[in-house]
């Protein structure tokens, strides 16, 4: 089987030749990515282009806050801090103030370090619901490119935001919980806002591609670690009213247009909140992963998922990042007898190397984690 047909096996419930393996936010056949632009990534790259059934995961251009471009004034002031790094300002003027946002960025990473983030008071809130919304149709043109280019080595995947999503990332990183208890009004107003931008949104996605992936991200911000159950003890209400209100209703419009496949991202434990997640009616849940202090967790999802939900995931990345090779080479087995004895399941890791230059160790895991996914995921399974 090709990459593409491993995948598509998987995805419609057909058993492949064996468990498709990915990086999954690597798509080392792309020359714009950030790994391709550092040599210490060149052995990874190559591994991964001989090794890899390749995802490429593709954010359409939305204009600002999606709005259509040239809707609304924006200023965009970028200074050069160092050789390997800048600083970007960018602003947008309301009858009640300016409304901008900083953050510095470094050639050798790929985080954005927010210096000022876009709402830091009530005032913000109000600030930024004041602005206007034109709503228009981003170009898809890139997408069927890199799928064209892809061909038989993989799928191209429509990576959206829900509601939350884009609003978790208005406040400074740990600051939106503090907001949600004390303007609980403007927080839904926010979330509403955006609920109705994404609408127009995910309805032209649903229409104008077809059995394609389709990642709704942003559900994992209304749980713990990230909303303290100290000061939410009822936190399956607030993911309810945070959450589910919003994505059921945006996943029913995908499922009204052409036949795609919808992926639920989460980071984390997932359980609790699970059988919640599939009256969404979700096809693929990742990343679900093993670690050494949870070393079942793949197991216990998929009793609690049955096997009509594809399961996306392996190991958690600090493992690959810090344990010794063939540690991670038995758990990499582990994870694929938990997840794929009968199909349904694609290896990957929980996040993928994001700062240059990667370690030798980290190098050498990462590969180690391919190639014994290919090794060893050849149906029928053999056990450890």
């Amino acid at each position: 089987m090709t990459g593409r047909e491993r995948i598509m096996a998987v995805i419609q419930g057909v058993m492949p030749d064996r468990v498709p393996v990915s990086l999954y936010k690597i798509d080392p056949f792309e020359k714009d990515s950030f790994w391709a632009q550092h040599k210490s990534f060149e052995n990874l790259l190559a591994f991964s282009r001989e090794y890899q059934d390749t995802f490429h995961l593709w954010r359409p251009k939305t204009g600002f806050f999606f709005s259509a471009p040239g809707s609304i004034e924006t200023k965009v002031e970028e200074f050069k801090d160092t050789p390997l790094s800048r600083t970007l300002k960018i602003s947008v003027n309301t009858s009640r103030g300016q409304l901008f946002r900083i953050a510095r960025t470094s050639t050798t990473s790929m985080h954005l370090w927010i210096q000022k983030p876009w709402i830091e008071n009530e005032r913000d809130i109000l600030k930024f619901l004041e602005l206007p919304y034109t709503p228009f149709n981003p170009d898809l043109s890139e997408f069927f490119k890199i799928e064209s280019e892809l061909g038989d080595r993989g799928i191209g995947v429509v990576a959206l935001p829900d509601p939350l999503a884009v609003i978790y990332e208005l406040f400074a990183p740990g600051d939106m919980p503090q907001f949600i208890l004390n303007t609980p009004k403007l927080i839904n107003r926010l979330l509403d806002e955006m609920y109705k931008r994404l609408v127009n949104l995910y309805r032209f996605i649903s229409i104008s591609v077809a059995k394609t992936i389709i990642r709704i991200r942003g559900a994992e911000y209304a749980v713990p670690p990230q909303l303290p159950p100290e000061y939410f003890p009822d936190i399956k209400k607030m993911f309810s009213e945070l959450v589910l209100r919003y994505d059921k209703e945006l996943i029913e419009i995908l499922k009204k247009g052409n036949k795609n496949y919808i992926c639920y991202h989460w980071h984390g434990d997932i359980e609790k909140f699970l059988p919640f997640v599939l009256k969404l009616g979700i096809d693929i849940l990742e990343p679900v992963v093993n670690s050494m202090d949870m070393p079942n967790y793949i197991l216990k999802i998929r009793r609690i998922t049955g096997d009509d939900i594809v399961l996306m995931g392996g190991l958690l990345a600090e493992e690959l990042e810090f344990r010794e090779t063939s540690e991670v080479t038995a758990m990499t087995k582990e994870a694929i007898i938990q997840g794929g004895r009968k199909g349904r399941f694609v290896l990957i890791p929980s996040g993928i190397p994001e700062s240059s230059p990667i370690s030798p160790q980290m190098e050498k895991n990462y590969i180690e984690f391919l190639k014994t996914g290919v090794e060893f995921g050849r149906y029928p399974l053999s056990s450890i």
